[in-house]
């Protein structure tokens, strides 16, 4: 009789590739098999559901079971393990409760996903046969991806049996003085608090959160008026918001997350909304603006602990969307390797996780934020470096020989190389653009698109400018002559035939032609724009005509070329589209910058001579901050 329990029980454990890791297949069994129900062969007459519903203090268990469309689960050929509470713990209205939330979810979720089915009911069922032992300390993962801890004391994560191994033809019934309670993941845990409705209603949106068919996991039947009709419809629950933030669902994984307070949300709603107030002819503009301004709280806000260590979370912690590659980060910035979604010092006064309560979930933690810590400088209002590869186009001339239009203006790649000691590393990526008129008679121009702008919110606008001697220590004094050239913004909200960008107070600026004329022999950074404000937002606009483009055209005249005191030849390195205040051109480069913990020590070689000192993610009075450095 012995060996026809254990082949039950072996058959099922085997089909599922994990006997070695669940008692039932060993001499285990003989050493509980005394407590086993009765029957013949030690095996109840019946399903796991027919002892429920037999059972008068299982009633409750059972109405539930019955109420959730769940009794041919537990009816049916497929083996679980079932953890039941009795009428004790789980009373009348309990049930009635669950059901109706039930019905009130059926028709928006997949049933595995009704949070009645996933909290409750599969929070006490397992697949498979599994059986208590005093011998040893188990895990099991429970229907809903759960993993559940069984203890020699017959408790399961915590909580009593009180009758236990009770073999079914379908498979194992405990009966448990209590509920098991269900602990949420990261996802799940935005449902459990009345403070984090905010964040909940966006994460769980059904535009982002919905059921999606799979015909290829279908089983298709006949074809009625071409249409394949489906005798088994899967589908599978799709999050979109996962990509943003990191599968916060898997039960797999481990993060901590920081979460606004419906108080929070609303302060940051309110602020950054504005900074999405798109063009109203461009397609979807109200859920663009929705999207954007929601993920610009979210983004940031999720760490990985396969990357981030206590230490880390103490020292320097790496959201999701951080570039973690140092590399990777030179690469992106032009050689300066920006901290986008990293945080220094986070549980630090004023730090990304401090100001935060801890709520343990089944995959790491909540931490709820009552003050928020991010700065927006250090997620989504980042520097925006345009260069070569952002180039829309450049003028173009009609040719009547071809009847084509062709390039008025040829635009090649040029690079400062190492044993150029007076230019290296004092240009973005150390390459530049040279543009050169193939028209002798006529200025040229270029169009540079300018990805990702804000509305509402203060940029300054650079064009920063090279010299032949960039490229060629042996210029020579005709290639060294200065150009001129002006500036115009094309973007939404702006006069249709565009803006023109005269600084008058930057120090290229001439009135005399309102135009900008860089030091032939220096880099220049000329500020196009200070403290601009852009009325519409292009960040993520795909439509080419809702785009923001900065135009340069040149501006020197045909007698100035002729008496050869000017150019039409320009070295455009890049422009860089920044928050107001985050780029500070000094005449002498001091000895560090940056403050407190985060202070950098500027090389003793580059102290004192002209630079750039940059704030990428802000400057404060109350918490230490981190600057880079350039030469120029």
């Amino acid at each position: 009789m012995i060996t026809k329990i254990n082949k039950i029980l072996c058959g099922s454990l085997m089909c599922c590739g994990i006997a070695a890791a669940l008692a039932g297949c060993t001499d285990t069994w003989d050493d509980h098999y005394d407590s086993l129900g009765g029957g013949e062969n030690g095996v109840h007459e019946g399903t796991i559901w027919s002892a429920i519903k037999s059972n008068p203090n299982m009633s409750n268990f059972a109405k539930l079971i019955e109420g959730c469309d769940y009794v041919d689960r537990l009816n049916g050929s497929q083996v679980f393990t079932v953890f039941v509470p009795t009428n004790d713990d789980f009373s009348a209205a309990e049930a009635d409760a669950l059901i109706a939330e039930y019905k009130a979810q059926a028709e928006k979720v997949l049933p595995e996903n009704n949070t009645v089915v996933k909290e409750f009911i599969q929070n006490h069922m397992a697949l498979y046969n599994h059986s208590f032992t005093n011998m040893r300390t188990d895990t099991m993962v429970l229907m809903n991806g759960k993993y559940a801890i069984v203890n020699p004391d017959t408790t399961i994560n915590g909580v009593k049996m009180t009758n236990i191994n009770q073999l079914y033809s379908n498979g194992v019934l405990f009966t448990m003085d209590k509920k098991l309670a269900f602990e949420p993941n990261v996802f799940e845990a935005f449902r459990k608090d009345a403070d984090f409705d905010s964040i909940r209603s966006f994460m769980y949106n059904s535009h982002f959160y919905y059921k999606v068919f799979l015909p290829s996991q279908s089983v298709a039947g006949s074809i009625v008026n071409g249409k394949t009709q489906y005798l088994d419809s899967v589908f599978a629950q799709r999050n979109e918001l996962y990509s943003y933030v990191g599968l916060i669902n898997s039960e797999d994984s481990d993060y901590v997350m920081v979460a606004p307070t419906n108080a929070v949300w609303k302060q940051l709603i309110d602020e950054y909304q504005p900074y999405f107030d798109y063009p109203e002819k461009l397609q979807d503009r109200d859920s663009m603006a929705y999207t954007n301004a929601r993920l610009a709280i979210v983004e940031g806000t999720t760490f990985s602990r396969t990357f981030n260590t206590d230490q880390s979370l103490n020292d320097s912690a790496m959201s999701t969307n951080c570039t973690r590659s140092y590399t990777s980060r030179k690469s992106i910035w032009g050689g300066v390797p920006f901290e986008y979604y990293q945080y220094y010092m986070p549980k630090a006064a004023k730090g990304a996780l401090n100001q935060t309560e801890i709520m343990h979930c089944s995959n790491g933690e909540v931490r709820k934020a009552t003050e928020w810590n991010i700065d927006k400088r250090m997620t989504f209002h980042s520097f925006r470096l345009v260069d070569n590869y952002d180039l829309k186009e450049v003028k173009k001339d009609y040719d009547n020989s071809t009847k084509d239009s062709i390039d008025a203006v040829s635009h090649v790649i040029d690079y400062v190389t190492a044993d150029n000691k007076q230019f290296y590393n004092k240009v973005w990526n150390n390459s530049f653009t040279t543009f050169e008129s193939q028209v002798a008679t006529s200025n040229h121009w270029m169009t540079y698109t300018i990805p990702g702008v804000l509305s509402n919110i203060s940029y300054d606008i650079y064009l920063v400018y090279v010299p032949a001697l960039a490229a060629d220590t042996t210029a020579t004094p005709e290639q060294r002559l200065p150009t001129k050239f002006k500036a115009k913004l094309i973007s939404p909200g702006l006069p249709s035939d565009g803006l023109d960008l005269q600084n008058t107070a930057d120090p290229y600026f001439q009135s005399k032609g309102s135009a900008y004329q860089p030091d032939p022999d220096s880099i220049c950074y000329v500020k196009l724009a200070d403290d601009f404000t852009f009325p519409k937002a292009t960040y993520g606009v795909g439509d080419e005509t809702m785009k923001t483009y900065l135009r340069i055209d040149s501006s020197v005249s045909n007698n100035e070329l002729r008496k050869k005191t000017h150019t039409r030849t320009m070295r455009i390195n890049c422009i860089l589209v920044v928050p107001h205040g985050s780029i500070e051109l000094v005449d002498a480069l001091p000895a560090t910058v940056g403050t407190g913990k985060k202070m950098t020590k500027i090389s003793a070689s580059a102290q004192g001579q002209p630079g750039v000192l940059l704030y990428p993610h802000g400057q404060y009075d109350d918490r230490d901050y981190k600057a880079w450095y350039m030469q120029r």
